[in-house]
């Protein structure tokens, strides 16, 4: 019998809520499109119903169980854990790439949860319209799904039915859905909760087959199942069976880099205890060439006075290491180049996009920190205290204090970047990719914003760093600039270090209360130079 046309059009939660239409049907649930009437917000409303043992009343969309009390104990049953998976979800709110679930309720006789609605479709979906995808394309979204499952295993849980149609995209983010099968595991790593026994052609491994399904936590068990992921995703075709890979060795496609087959072959191997043990392991193998040719190296390090500053290479030669009474912070050396600044589709204050040449120079690998504010000032002015966290509620005038008082224990010239400096570098500089925040178009990877931040600052270094290995140019907190704040002019510039006059400064990046549209490396924000923020922090420049 049709089950979902019928709830088309009707309303939940004394109106809250309207069924707009159908995204999919499952045996434990429909899955609707729906309105948030009084925000307007399209939203994804899951319902339980077990289309073997449900009914529904067309006219007043109560839902029954059809037959035997042993059908009514099953049904009952499975609500209830149906409700469960709907609260552990939203517990995971701090997890990135997962899917949001705004609310939870019991009606007409069943329940509903109202999730996050994502438009852009599944990776599925993806692969089979425009087919394979690149290997650098997948490695982004094989490592977005790999964060969201390492912070999963932290709090032991297993995720269990992990597959390019349980991963929706928008806007080059992905996010985990469908929490329908996993499971939660005590410390000493057996099952808490009960789940059905399920799994997925292809992207299950061996020991999801036995009855049961897995008892004990594992995270070997996901990783099959990401492997298996990024196979789909680099050939367009489904993973062979696990069963085929017991007698029978993994077919290597054509085309396979060396290092993303190493991964796969790794992670989709039969036994659990011979694939990586954990995420972090997978995804160091993953990253193999790509981390090396990204990673910078550290060289320059003296000692003045108790300060390091300076000397011979360590490694390479894009960073300097500083050590300042203790404390040491990095500042990544920017080659100088020539780039498009500002924004075509942005503000009006990003236009015109103008021609820019810069000078070589360097920028802090990271936000100054408290820790290293409180080794040269001996003061804390933060709202949000912890000594990994980026300074705040410092004003333009303060961080001038904050410089001159380095330079003076250094011998260096430190200062505040220009504008057009913090722009290149935010873009990646002369190994820009392009994207439309600091290392990445999916906004999660690389910035603590409005949408995932708690409403607080974060550690440094937290999320991935760009091009340059710079963190956090994205979210955290907004950094000052030395640019007197003024309009953009057409001509190319060379150098250029912004107004000639004016009383604003500006101030670049975003932060942690910031939507994601004020977090582009386009974006323009300007204060008084006595401005003091819990949001409003700053980044070397040398």
């Amino acid at each position: 019998m049709e089950t979902t046309d019928m709830m088309i059009g009707k309303t939940l939660q004394g109106g809250k809520y309207k069924i707009t239409g159908v995204l999919g049907q499952g045996g434990f649930g429909i899955t609707y499109e729906g309105l948030q009437t009084a925000l307007n917000r399209k939203v994804a409303i899951k319902e339980f119903f077990m289309k073997d043992f449900c009914e529904r009343d067309a006219d007043t969309s109560q839902v029954s169980i059809v037959g035997t009390a042993g059908n009514r104990s099953l049904v009952e049953r499975f609500r209830v854990k149906f409700i469960r998976e709907a609260q552990m979800i939203a517990g995971l709110e701090d997890v990135p790439h997962v899917i949001r679930v705004y609310d939870i309720f019991e009606e007409n006789g069943t329940a509903y949860y109202v999730m996050q609605f994502v438009e852009g479709g599944s990776l599925e979906n993806k692969v089979k319209a425009g087919g394979p995808l690149s290997e650098a394309q997948a490695f982004d979204y094989i490592t977005q799904m790999g964060e969201a499952l390492s912070r999963l295993h932290a709090r032991n849980i297993m995720h269990l039915d992990v597959k390019p149609g349980n991963v929706l995209l928008r806007d080059g983010e992905v996010f985990l859905i469908d929490f329908g099968i996993s499971k939660h595991y005590d410390e000493a790593g057996s099952a808490t909760t009960t789940s059905p026994v399920g799994r997925s052609k292809g992207y299950a491994p061996i020991e999801q087959y036995r009855q049961g399904g897995v008892s004990s936590f594992t995270p070997a068990t996901d990783i099959y199942s990401l492997g298996a992921t990024a196979y789909f995703l680099v050939t367009g075709t489904p993973p062979p069976e696990a069963m085929e890979l017991i007698t029978d060795t993994l077919p290597r496609p054509a085309g396979v880099s060396d290092v993303l087959w190493n991964v796969i072959s790794q992670a989709m191997r039969p036994n659990r205890n011979d694939r990586p043990c954990t995420v972090t392991e997978f995804l160091q193998l993953l990253r193999g060439k790509q981390q090396r040719e990204v990673q910078p190296a550290v060289d320059d390090e003296t000692t003045i006075d108790g300060v390091s500053a300076g000397g011979e290479s360590i490694a390479a030669n894009n960073i300097i290491a500083f050590t300042v009474r203790g404390i040491t912070f990095n500042m990544v050396k920017v080659e100088g180049g020539t780039f498009q600044m500002g924004s075509a589709e942005g503000n009006s204050d990003e236009q015109p996009v103008h021609s820019v040449t810069l000078s070589g120079y360097s920028i802090g690998e990271t936000e100054v920190t408290q820790a290293l504010w409180e080794a040269v000032m001996g003061n804390n002015p933060s709202v949000f205290k912890g000594a990994d966290l980026p300074v705040e509620s410092v004003s333009w005038d303060d961080c001038q204090d904050f410089i001159r008082e380095l330079n003076r224990l250094t011998g260096k010239t430190f200062r505040l970047p220009t504008e057009a400096e913090w722009e290149f570098a935010a873009r990646g500089g002369n190994r820009s990719t392009g994207a439309k925040y600091a290392g990445s178009d999916a906004i999660s990877r690389v910035a603590w914003y409005a949408d995932n931040s708690g409403s607080r600052t974060h550690p440094v270094k937290g999320k991935s760093p760009n091009e340059l290995g710079l963190y956090d140019m994205s979210g955290n907190v907004w950094e000052w600039c030395q640019d007197r704040y003024g309009s953009y002019s057409s001509g190319s510039q060379t150098n250029h270090k912004g107004a000639a006059s004016g009383s604003l400064r500006v101030g670049r990046g975003g932060s942690w209360g910031d939507f994601a549209w004020n977090c582009r490396v386009a974006y323009r924000n300007r204060a008084a130079p006595s401005s003091r923020h819990g949001y409003l922090g700053f980044r070397l420049a040398l």
